[in-house]
C-alpha cells in the first residue's frame, strides 16, 4: 500500500512540475516527501540514533552548566534528571521522535530539497547547516526543559515542555526558516529587479 502511495505522490508531483504549477508542485513535493520519510524512519535505527544523540548532547550541556543528569542507555533517548527542588530524586525524561527534532529535520529536508530557488550546491550547504542547527536548537530546548524540571520539580513539567520548551524551539527554528527561505527569496527578487 505504501508503495502505491509513493507512486501516486511521484506521479502527481511530476504532473504538476511539468504543468509548471510551481507553488503547488513545491507543496506536494515537500509534504509528500516528508510524510514518506517519516513513515520509513519510524522505529528505525536512525530514529534511535537521533534520540540517543539528543539525550547525550543534553546531558553534556547540562553537566557543563551544573544540571545533574544521567543518560540511561538501556532505553535509548532516556535522560535521567536529578530534581534538586522539593523532594530530591531522579526523574526520567524520555526523548522520542516528537522530542528529538527528527520530525522538524525531515520537514526542513523536504522543504529545501524541493525549493526551486536554490542551486544544488546551495541546497547542500543549507541542508548541512540547517540540520546541524535544528539538532543544536533541539538540544537547547531539552536543556531548558531539564533545567526547569531540575530546579522547580515535577510540577514544572507541563510548563517546561509544552510552553517554554516549545516557545524556545519555535523562535529559533523560525530564524532558520527565515534565513533559508525568506532571505534567499528576497535576495533573488532584488537581483532580478536590479537586472531589469
Amino acid at each position: 500500500m505504501i508503495y502505491l502511495a509513493i507512486a501516486l505522490w511521484a506521479a502527481v508531483y511530476l504532473f504538476l512540475r511539468r504543468a509548471r504549477a510551481w507553488l503547488l508542485s513545491y507543496v506536494v513535493g515537500a509534504v509528500g516527501f516528508t510524510l514518506i520519510f517519516v513513515y520509513f524512519v519510524r522505529g528505525s535505527a536512525l530514529e534511535s540514533l537521533v534520540e540517543t544523540a539528543g539525550a547525550v548532547a543534553a546531558h553534556y550541556v547540562g553537566d557543563a552548566i551544573g544540571i545533574p543528569t544521567r543518560v540511561f542507555f538501556n532505553a535509548p533517548g532516556t535522560l535521567l534528571v536529578l530534581i534538586v527542588y522539593q523532594k530530591a530524586g531522579w526523574t526520567a525524561v524520555e526523548i522520542d521522535i516528537e522530542c528529538s527534532g527528527l520530525l522538524e529535520s525531515i520537514v526542513f529536508l523536504g522543504l529545501v530539497l524541493f525549493y526551486r530557488g536554490l542551486p544544488l550546491i546551495s541546497k547542500v550547504g543549507y541542508l548541512t547547516a540547517g540540520l546541524l542547527f535544528t539538532f543544536a536548537v533541539n538540544v537547547v530546548r531539552i536543556v531548558v526543559i531539564v533545567a526547569m524540571i531540575s530546579h522547580f520539580g515535577k510540577d514544572a513539567i507541563y510548563l517546561a515542555h509544552t510552553v517554554v520548551g516549545r516557545a524556545v524551539f519555535f523562535a529559533l527554528v523560525i530564524n532558520l526558516y527565515w534565513y533559508t527561505f525568506t532571505r534567499t527569496t528576497m535576495e533573488t527578487l532584488r537581483k532580478r529587479i536590479l537586472e531589469e
